[in-house]
């Protein structure tokens, strides 16, 4: 059955069910006066029915009109007797597959939606070590929006307002579309890094002057207000300066005197960091003074005494983080874009003749000159 067809069933089901429950009112209701909403309707029966069918035929007209003038920009050649849309990496998407989705859009950008989703798909296929890092992001990505639930529970977010909050970032709309919405992004972190690792050379140099990135590690001895450091303060903090003067690594120190639970079983690492990392100022300044294997003076946070060491500036070390690739995406426009479209092109995606989609395609990748 065509959508045109189910959307004026939809409607005279909405109306016999509507008088079903009018009849039900009126019949069997034990009130010496009935609704007035109910007996109104049952004397206007007609009127509602015309005005039903015209709401129905209305919106048949309307998605028809909407179909049909996309279609008017569609590529001519066919498959099966349906419409291409695009091809891309041996697959053609017919119009068939996208009408649905272009009626709730409307226009370029549902096309864009999921040329992007098809290219991130055809670039990155699914094994064994992709499945298993979808499982544990999406474990890892729902734990934290229940800890956001719980922490705003008084201001009327819940789970699935953050959840739905998130899927619409990236064009989903439901949460039957969670398993969709990790995979693209799982998969869209391994496209973006392959691409990188491919054409570091052609971004590193210069990220590496105007961002500094390093991996850090520290100590901390906590206060509660640094500036006026108590006697017991003080001790714990001139414990590890001794402890440190006698001989003792600063991975050990970490392990005995660091007061930060995050990271005192892991060596003090805090990972990833560069110029634009959201530390306080006075840690930021000092880590980015460093070269690697050195270590800072004490230096004071509204956390306490930090002591900080640059565990490593090496590329091969960076590139063991996921917020190193994010950061050289960020630092270099347009970049995600250009990277969509070369693996685009990598899957010979083909507009068969339709001049008008490609170049509105190219637009909303950011690549109107190629």
């Amino acid at each position: 059955m065509s959508v045109e067809y189910q959307i004026l069933l939809g409607f005279g089901i909405f109306y016999a069910v509507v008088y079903l429950i009018v009849w039900a009112v009126l019949k069997f209701s034990k009130a010496k006066k009935k609704p007035k909403l109910a007996k109104g309707l049952a004397e206007h029966w007609f009127f509602v029915l015309m005005t039903t069918a015209f709401i129905g035929v209305v919106s048949m007209f309307g998605y028809t009109q909407t179909k049909d003038l996309f279609a008017n920009l569609l590529p001519s050649k066919q498959v099966g007797g349906k419409d291409v849309v695009f091809e891309v990496g041996g697959t053609t998407v017919t119009t068939d597959e996208f009408y649905n989705e272009l009626y709730k859009y409307y226009g370029d950008y549902a096309v864009y939606v999921n040329l992007k989703r098809a290219i991130i798909d055809g670039t990155v296929t699914n094994s064994t070590e992709i499945d298993a890092l979808i499982k544990s992001t999406k474990a890892d990505t729902i734990a934290y929006w229940n800890q956001l639930a719980t922490a705003y529970a008084s201001y009327g977010y819940t789970y699935d307002t953050i959840a739905k909050y998130y899927l619409n970032q990236s064009d989903y709309t439901s949460l039957n579309d969670l398993d969709a919405y990790f995979s693209e992004i799982v998969k869209t972190d391994e496209m973006n890094k392959a691409y990188l690792n491919a054409h570091m050379d052609e971004y590193w140099t210069a990220f590496v002057a105007a961002k500094s990135p390093r991996t850090v590690s520290h100590i901390l001895i906590a206060m509660d207000d640094p500036t006026k450091p108590t006697a017991d303060e003080l001790a714990r903090l001139q414990a590890v300066k001794d402890a440190l003067a006698g001989g003792m690594s600063f991975e050990d120190a970490v392990k005995k005197y660091s007061e930060d639970t995050q990271t005192n079983q892991k060596a003090g690492l805090l990972g990833y960091m560069d110029k634009d990392t959201s530390y306080q100022a006075n840690f930021l300044a000092a880590a980015l003074k460093l070269n690697a294997g050195e270590t800072s003076a004490w230096i004071t946070t509204t956390y306490g005494y930090h002591l900080i060491k640059v565990n490593s500036t090496s590329l091969e070390d960076l590139k063991t983080y996921k917020e190193f690739y994010n950061a050289i995406l960020n630092a270099n426009t347009g970049l995600t874009g250009k990277i969509l479209w070369a693996n685009a092109q990598a899957l010979h995606i083909n507009f068969n003749g339709n001049t008008e989609l490609e170049t509105a395609m190219k637009k909303y990748f950011g690549v109107t000159g190629e």
